[in-house]
């Protein structure tokens, strides 16, 4: 029992740190020319992906959604990225006891998963602007981010269930 407790105890600990040392890096300076690109992609993929069945959808380069009708936009910035949901799951994984291919597999499906939530979650905003104004700040700054959170939380139990039991803590 304490052999499981210490292993528990050492996972966290280095789960804490290297969340700390990932958020830190996130929110250096050098960069932000990177996330702000990366924002950029985001922004072009939601647009070209949304005006497959709705034309209503502008993208305004690099990093605007414009509902023509509305005329509400979203500007897609460093806060949007789905960045730290991604790196809340990847510590995780890269503190867990495995294989480094496991790992790599783990991390890439849980930032493409993490990802496609986000492209959804980032065309959503710009219904919710445009069509349910008073709810735009609850449905952008609570409820989105907690279930970004949440499935990042879920991709690590799934991902924990799918590995070899010789793994396990």
């Amino acid at each position: 029992m304490n052999r499981v407790r210490n292993k528990m105890q050492g996972f966290l600990w280095r789960y804490v740190l290297v969340v700390l040392i990932g958020l830190s890096i996130l929110e250096w300076e050098g960069i932000a020319p990177l996330i702000e690109k990366f924002c950029d992609g985001l922004a072009l993929i939601s647009g070209h992906l949304v005006q497959l069945f709705d034309s209503n959808i502008a993208l305004e380069f690099p990093n605007v959604l414009r509902h023509k009708n509305t005329n509400f936009a979203i500007a897609v910035s460093k806060e949007c990225s789905g960045l730290s949901a991604v790196w809340l799951l990847s510590a995780a994984i890269l503190v867990f006891a495995t294989s480094r291919q496991n790992k790599l597999i783990g991390i890439f499906l849980g930032f493409l998963i993490l990802q496609l939530v986000n492209v959804i979650r980032l065309i959503s905003l710009v219904y919710a602007g445009g069509f349910l104004p008073d709810w735009f700040d609850m449905i952008h700054l609570q409820f989105f981010p907690i279930l970004l959170h949440f499935i990042a939380l879920l991709l690590f139990g799934s991902w924990l269930i799918f590995q070899d039991k010789k793994y396990a803590l």
